[in-house]
């Protein structure tokens, strides 16, 4: 009986595929779901959160579940294997010429999906505002209407935090380094996932922090290596993106979200949760993160707009819990905290309803551009590539077998565009035939450069 919710759910997925049950088609409630199976409520909740996970489900907030087919399948990643220990971060030297053009290579959208004017409007505002001169240093505690809009902004979303307790920063990076400096020191060790962003590595290594990689899974992460590192290594903090993880653009299930919270407050152990792709999900409706399960505040929750809205205003925040007065420490020493207008005028564009409006648009519009990109990539490489069907964000990660990944790198150097290797996202020997593509651009206007890749994987 403790399975039930598994044949429960396999019973709506075979609904669902047989056409019993409609794309759109909103759900039952969960208590009229357990009365009509005779199961109890917990039975009930576990059957939606597995058909949640395996993407046959969406939760609205205030509106209910709805039915949908998911595009995603694991087996489109190759997830290595290992055995975890302890790596300082490899060396990553960034001789890329500032000429190159980094479409492909970094994960923002192109500003033609961006709503700049509207957005210009707002930050002029904000500058002429009496209230706030932009000669003035900002309040260390960030401007209380931004912090409510962030909190009016998530409760819609069914992501429950209190305004007082976040934290603004300059950007989601200056979040996760501000979290970091308050729960280690150099030398410490931090756990992330495999493979890892980029810059969390060089951040960590720019920190003088070992890195101890967990290995990835359909679902997310290898919990029982994960349990057994912590046992077993002295882990100073675990630094864990859950939702639209880059490179892979896969997310952590909700089981393990819940399995990680908990985990962390039986443990005493900070879990730094960098949800800066959160919002973006193809399926318009936004994961929740860690942290909607963290009771006793070890989970440090990091996010901003740079690549919902702009990265140039630089405004990010984080919920850091019971480490909320040490972030706060640092960033005053670090002076990490954005220029007020820029607070201002973000705050005024979610408090308007504009911010909301954008997000559902820019998100059918990244769904289109990675499904065109996949097709575009599958229809032009070798069968035997494997291509990401990520669940949001704007990365898709390529496995090219037998291709050394860097030496395509140079090569498409030599064209004048970069392109971000496999073996850049990892501290281990790992990932030298992947490759990440930023899916940002309409693909009109990189496919020259796509199809010179492609090219060259098929020659090589």
């Amino acid at each position: 009986m403790a399975r039930k919710f598994i044949a429960l759910s396999e019973q709506v997925i075979t609904d669902i595929n047989n056409g019993v049950r409609q794309q759109g088609e909103k759900m039952t409630s969960l208590r009229t779901f357990a009365s009509q199976h005779k199961v109890s409520m917990s039975t009930a909740i576990r059957t939606y959160e597995e058909l949640q996970d395996k993407g046959f489900l969406v939760a609205q907030a205030k509106s209910g579940f709805y039915i949908c087919k998911p595009s995603y399948t694991s087996n489109h990643i190759d997830f290595a294997q290992f055995n975890s220990e302890i790596k300082p971060p490899k060396r990553i030297d960034d001789n890329a010429s500032l000429t190159l053009n980094t479409m492909l290579s970094t994960a923002q959208v192109t500003p033609e999906f961006m709503p700049t004017q509207r957005l210009t409007k707002f930050v002029k505002q904000a500058f002429d505002s009496p209230q706030l001169h932009h000669f003035h240093y900002p309040n260390a505690k960030g401007l209380t209407a931004l912090k409510d809009s962030i909190e009016n902004h998530f409760k819609q979303k069914g992501l429950a935090i209190k305004s007082e307790q976040l934290v603004v920063t300059s950007g989601c990076i200056q979040a996760v380094m501000a979290a970091l400096k308050a729960v280690t020191v150099a030398g410490d060790c931090v756990v992330v996932s495999s493979p890892c962003y980029q810059g969390l590595l060089q951040l960590l290594g720019a920190l003088g922090l070992n890195v101890i990689e967990i290995p990835s899974t359909p679902e997310g992460l290898d919990l029982a290596e994960l349990e057994r590192v912590v046992k077993e290594l002295p882990v100073s903090a675990c630094l864990i993106t859950a939702n639209h993880q880059n490179p892979t653009g896969h997310n952590l299930s909700i089981t393990q979200k819940k399995w990680l919270a908990q985990f962390a407050s039986d443990n005493q152990l900070v879990i730094i949760e960098d949800d800066v792709f959160g919002e973006l999900s193809h399926n318009h409706t936004m994961p929740l993160p860690i942290k909607a399960w963290d009771k006793d505040g070890y989970v440090i929750w990091c996010s901003s707009v740079s690549k919902t809205l702009a990265p140039g205003l630089q405004v990010g925040w984080c919920e850091a819990g019971r480490y909320k007065n040490q972030v706060s420490r640092v960033l005053q020493a670090f002076h990490g905290i954005p220029n007020p207008c820029l607070q201002l005028a973000v705050s005024r564009f979610i408090e308007t309803g504009h911010y909301q409006r954008h997000l559902r648009e820019l998100n059918r519009v990244l769904a289109s551009q990675c499904h065109a990109y996949r097709d575009y990539l599958k229809l032009h490489l070798p069968s035997t590539c494997k291509i990401s069907s990520p669940r949001g964000g704007m990365a898709l990660w390529l496995k090219l077998p037998n291709i050394d990944c860097e030496q395509l790198v140079v090569y498409m150097a030599t064209l004048g565009v970069e392109i971000r290797p496999g073996s850049a996202f990892t501290s281990r020997d790992l990932y030298q035939d992947h490759l990440r593509i930023n899916c940002g651009w309409p693909l009109a206007q990189v496919r020259p450069w796509l199809d010179k890749l492609c090219d060259y994987v098929l020659h090589n």
